[in-house]
């Protein structure tokens, strides 16, 4: 009986992955709206501008591009009682980078960054080539304007080049 269950769960999960990658093929975008800052969904599951969160992350990128650190970015979020897209008070500078990072708030989506390599512990692990990523261009409307963010990413590639040389002198 264990190993029909198992078997089954098997082939559930496998039928669960290719009705995935079609829908990464055809363009969709799939995303968790309650977890991702300055979007919310609509009624077709479409992704639309949360105006209030989205000068939160206006303000991120503006103030990186001014100099401050992720860190200084977090304690100002916190001290302006400015809440996460999950509504915890606390602010990780980990999190403002992955925000700076993020190519959806540019319009664009980059499906498939991560994937499950066991279908029992539903292990997830980062998409280095393993899996084929899907690259969508103006899916929905964006936060940040493209040029902004390439600033944003060529200053982040900047500082760690910086930091970098730093470390080796």
């Amino acid at each position: 009986m264990a190993s029909l269950a198992q078997q089954e769960s098997e082939s559930l999960s496998q039928n669960v992955k290719l009705g995935m990658q079609y829908r990464f093929q055809q363009g969709k975008v799939m995303v968790n709206a309650s977890c991702f800052l300055g979007y919310d969904k609509d009624e077709n599951g479409d992704l639309v501008i949360n105006p209030e969160q989205a000068e939160t992350v206006k303000r991120i990128y503006r103030e990186y591009l001014e100099g401050a650190s992720c860190q200084q970015i977090a304690r100002g979020l916190e001290r302006d009682g400015i809440r996460t897209a999950r509504g915890n008070t606390r602010w990780h500078d980990s999190s403002i980078r992955l925000i700076l990072e993020n190519e959806k708030y540019m319009g664009d989506a980059l499906l498939q960054k991560t994937y499950t390599v066991d279908f029992m512990t539903k292990k997830k692990v980062i998409n280095k080539g393993i899996v084929p990523q899907y690259y969508v261009e103006d899916d929905h409307e964006p936060i940040i304007p493209k040029e902004l963010f390439y600033r944003v990413q060529e200053e982040l590639a900047r500082r760690a080049s910086m930091n970098k040389s730093a470390v080796t002198r």
